[in-house]
């Protein structure tokens, strides 16, 4: 006589969020350090071949051409967010119509991107001032920008399922080979006189390269991945979702991504250059320390859904303090040394000047820190205020811009930037403290103090980095370190209590350097 055995389905394996956190994190620090080491390589050859004014043209395009994203949905965003929400409590099949109603929504408007691309496309060539002469190739180079821009939409609907996944770790460097493989094509082009419209056809070939290895590993790693059913209601709640994400798309877009063509605009491109080029080094520093948060994000979104507030509130607390300490350390390092840099790299003409180049810091740096509550709000997937707050920000920094650029310049440009994106510094921790019912003030010495003593170490080696010139690269990177490891160690003992010291030092003990998983 036989025995009926019930079999129950094998427990999930508890994830240590800690050690996906620091994969994550490392595999996202690899691929910026990737793309700024190709920018770093790649733009002596860009500026040479096309010249300083064409070459502030082509990075008004590369902004630009981000417009056409604004009628976009942002349904993979949607879906990361909802993934990383629900991975842990939501059956396969849920799951995998989520993917399907993504692809749906993102299907939708697809043609709404390339119309607003069209446009843009159009009338690039009067946006950026260029000579009637360029204004068939400025066309040509902003259509294949758009495409790439469309192609990338659809391919992030693997990345999204990924990063929700809280597995960002198993593309570790890939996205970086990539990005070296275009640099050096981008190269060729630009050597072999191919210019504008070269490069931008690098970056159609790089997008269908990413997409397609994005689609092969997230096949090889996520077992439930597919394409389950979807109805009606699903893509028009789900297109409800991404419309909110869609309005902070737009907002974001005039809010992050229209520096470069006002003060084009407003000025040309020649300062457009300056801006860039001595903007290198503080978007290289914002870029390293928000690809750390991207990496810890996934996890705080299970915390959240689990309503486990107080850890939320700790990882916040010890990204925040750690994004202190690295922004602070390299700061220092950049307003001391970015004028050498500059000057070895592709001569001191293209330095913009030490006040302006402690704007831009400051600039680079005031992005960093509402970009954690900003990436923590995306996982509650609630985003009205979010909008509301960025809407504002936005508009108070272009109203703001278009009295000072003119006067003032590089300068105006920034202070209209900080001052417009002030608004999220203080709305994006509210609207966290109401989701969290956190009920402590913001204004505490705890969190005061970092802020005070970055502020004087930047002021002191903004006024010393008058008198610096290093002659050579090998003398430079000397003193980056002892300047970086220095500021660092000052930094810790004067700015972080001993309670923020220990639970840095916690988390960093919790994790295995070569522990894949």
């Amino acid at each position: 006589m036989s025995e009926n055995v019930i079999q129950t389905p094998p427990a999930k394996k508890k994830e240590n969020l800690k050690q996906r956190a620091y994969l994550n994190s490392i595999t996202s620090t690899i691929d910026y350090a990737g793309a700024q080491i190709t920018g770093f390589v790649v733009s002596p050859f860009i500026i040479g071949g096309l010249g300083s004014s064409m070459y502030g043209i082509w990075q008004m395009l590369s902004q630009m051409t981000n417009y056409a994203g604004m009628a976009d949905t942002r349904a993979t965003q949607v879906l990361k967010w909802s993934i990383a929400n629900k991975r842990d409590i939501a059956e396969d099949e849920e799951l995998k119509s989520d993917v399907t109603t993504a692809l749906v929504v993102t299907g939708l408007i697809l043609p709404f991107i390339l119309i607003v691309g069209g446009i843009i496309t159009w009338y690039a060539p009067y946006i950026t001032k260029a000579d009637e002469q360029y204004h068939d190739i400025i066309r040509i180079a902003c259509s294949f920008l758009v495409l790439a821009l469309v192609i990338n939409k659809v391919f992030n609907l693997f990345e999204s399922v990924l990063r929700g996944m809280n597995l960002g770790f198993k593309r570790m460097g890939l996205r970086a080979g990539i990005v070296a493989f275009g640099g050096a094509i981008k190269v060729l082009a630009i050597t072999q006189g191919f210019g504008l419209i070269g490069l931008s056809a690098v970056e159609v070939i790089t997008a269908l390269i990413t997409g397609a290895t994005f689609y092969f590993i997230v096949k090889k790693n996520i077992g439930w991945f597919g394409f389950g059913k979807t109805n009606l209601s699903r893509v028009v709640s789900y297109g409800k979702l991404s419309g909110w994400f869609m309005a902070f798309t737009m907002s974001k877009m005039f809010l992050l991504h229209s520096d470069k063509i006002l003060l084009g605009y407003l000025v040309g491109p020649i300062y457009v250059t300056k801006y860039a080029i001595t903007m290198f080094t503080s978007l290289a520093l914002q870029g390293f320390v928000n690809a750390i948060i991207m990496g810890i994000i996934p996890g705080v979104g299970g915390l959240y859904s689990r309503k486990e507030f107080d850890k939320v509130q700790k990882a916040r607390r010890i990204i925040t303090s750690i994004n202190w300490l690295l922004a602070s350390s390299i700061g220092v390092t950049i307003l001391l040394l970015n004028s050498s840099f500059i000057r070895l790299w592709v001569g001191l003409e293209h330095y913009a000047g030490s006040f302006e180049n402690l704007m831009i810091l400051f600039v680079s740096i005031q992005v960093i820190f509402f970009q954690i509550d900003s990436l923590i709000i995306n996982v509650t997937l609630n985003m009205k205020k979010k909008v509301l707050f960025s809407s504002l920000a936005s508009g108070v920094t272009i109203l703001l811009a278009y009295f000072l650029v003119e006067r003032y310049f590089i300068i105006g440009l920034c202070s209209s930037v900080l001052i417009g994106r002030f608004i999220l510094t203080i709305g994006y921790p509210l609207i966290l403290k109401e989701k969290m019912n956190d009920t402590s003030s913001i204004f505490i010495r705890q969190k005061i103090q970092p802020f005070v003593i970055s502020v004087i170490l930047f002021l002191i080696a903004a006024y010393l980095s008058q008198e610096i010139s290093i002659p050579n690269w090998i003398s430079l990177i000397g003193a980056g370190t002892i300047s970086t490891v220095g500021s660092g160690l000052l930094f810790w003992h004067l700015a972080l209590s001993i309670n923020d010291r220990e639970e840095i030092m916690e988390v960093v003990s919790g994790i295995k350097l070569f522990k894949r998983d």
